[in-house]
């Protein structure tokens, strides 16, 4: 399915961000240093995670609560993005070792897939085109 136009800039960051992504836990996985590898972790978060998950609850659930978007997936986003926070706020400090990167990464990784696969596909079938054309308009 063609996704449409209005869409593509919060297409283009969530690739961007499941690029880096993909490419942190393949070095987590593959053992790379831990010091670089959490760095990375820190820097994802502060330089591209934070903005993308500012951007969707300042612009993009705002306009599917308006639009009587399915409201068990905006709260599911909601919750993840808070739990995605939590684990953030912990990152620096260290104290669990290795694992609380390792699933922090996991987690967004899940996440960025859930919003690629099941939100942005539900959003241009239940939201006419439209009604969608607005969202360029408050984006």
């Amino acid at each position: 399915m063609e996704r449409n136009s209005v869409l593509q800039p919060f297409l283009s960051h969530l690739a961007s961000d499941r690029q880096i992504c993909t490419q942190i836990l393949g070095n987590i996985m593959a053992g790379k240093s831990s010091k670089i590898t959490k760095q990375a972790v820190v820097n994802f978060w502060v330089n591209n995670l934070q903005k993308h998950i500012e951007a969707e609850e300042k612009t993009l659930i705002p306009f599917l609560v308006r639009h009587r978007f399915n409201l068990q997936y905006t709260n599911l986003l909601h919750r993840e993005h808070d739990t995605i926070r939590v684990l953030a706020e912990r990152l620096p400090a260290g104290q669990e070792g290795d694992y609380l990167y390792e699933a922090f990464v996991k987690l967004v990784h899940e996440h960025l897939l859930f919003e690629d696969k099941v939100i942005f596909a539900q959003i241009q079938e239940t939201i006419p085109e439209q009604e969608l054309a607005q969202l360029r308009l408050v984006a």
